[in-house]
């Protein structure tokens, strides 16, 4: 299995492998790359995450992958996006087909150094802190390899397809807000306009019926409600308790959190973010260009995205 690490504590990322002679790689470079190259192409790969076998998963342990991966596992070429590692498979009596090649799972390993700069555990870290003593918390960034069910030999894969119909996921979509804890105020003042308003805490809708479909009034709340998390009784994100311009960094990250938590809770709802939302070119080119400056950008968004729409399913995410 192949296993690298990348040092996050400095400016420059640092990369060392461990356990393998290949050459070194950047993770944070390899994933932004792979991500521009479909932004490049038109294509928003956090939108492309629904398909009639739901959302891209462990085979194993029938886990949804988070953050990064979530969009990364949802926009492999496999159609059934279910995975298990070398050692799952193996468990299972099953084998990897010659020449199968794996899709990389990203996590962050963390540890914590003192004033010495020796590592401590977590619980001593805690127990400095409290004490009113230096800590510093360092992590690394890792992977491990999957492989795709239709990659794997010797197992006889259960795997039923997801069926919703549309009072269904309209029905979801409503529990979704109405569950949602420490919710702000949904009003319908403004017929022509959806927006939420940060310093009265509460989202406008216009009526559903005023949406070509049911879904589409659907994403736009979403949309609008994974920006009311940001407010300073919630998580606390400065894309809205600070002002920003139209076109700054800080507003266009605060939209792409927006945008992709939305495609999250839709893919929980089981509408097709994708076939509704079309590709903004100015957003896109936006982010690009941001992508291309900080190749940490794109893990940070997805983590505050993921934040988010776990504050509005009350961390029930799948």
């Amino acid at each position: 299995m192949n296993n690298a690490t990348v040092e996050t504590n400095t400016n420059t990322a640092t990369t060392k492998t461990t356990k393998t002679d290949k050459p070194k790689v950047d993770l944070y470079q390899l994933v932004t790359d792979k991500i521009m190259a479909l932004l490049e192409k038109g294509v928003a790969p956090w939108r492309q995450t629904w398909s009639s076998y739901g959302l891209a998963r462990n085979y194993v342990s029938g886990k949804t992958y988070n953050g990064i991966n979530k969009i990364m596992m949802n926009n492999t070429i496999h159609p059934i996006p279910y995975f298990l590692s070398f050692k799952q498979a193996k468990a299972l009596n099953g084998t990897i087909k010659k020449g199968a090649k794996g899709e990389m799972v990203f996590y962050f390993n963390v540890f914590y150094k003192d004033a010495n700069n020796k590592t401590v555990s977590e619980e001593e870290a805690k127990a400095l802190k409290t004490a009113g003593q230096e800590v510093k918390r360092r992590s690394t960034l890792r992977y491990f390899n999957v492989f795709n069910v239709a990659d794997i030999e010797g197992i006889e894969f259960r795997i039923p397809e997801v069926a919703l119909k549309e009072n269904e996921q309209i029905e979801k979509c409503e529990r979704i807000i109405k569950d949602m804890p420490n919710p702000p105020t949904f009003k319908n003042i403004n017929a022509n306009d959806a927006y939420y308003n940060a310093l009265q805490d509460y989202i406008n809708m216009p009526d559903i019926k005023q949406f070509t479909t049911s879904a589409e009034y659907y994403t736009t709340l979403f949309h609008e409600t994974i920006h009311s998390t940001g407010h300073k009784d919630r998580l606390s994100r400065k894309g809205i308790t600070e002002p920003n311009k139209f076109g700054s960094i800080p507003y266009s990250q605060e939209e792409l959190v927006a945008e992709m938590g939305a495609a999250f809770l839709s893919a929980e709802a089981g509408i097709n973010y994708a076939e509704i939302v079309e590709n903004n070119a100015a957003y896109l080119q936006g982010w690009l260009k941001k992508l291309k400056e900080d190749k940490r950008f794109i893990f940070r968004t997805a983590a505050k995205a993921q934040q988010a729409a776990r504050y509005i399913l009350g961390n029930n995410m799948s």
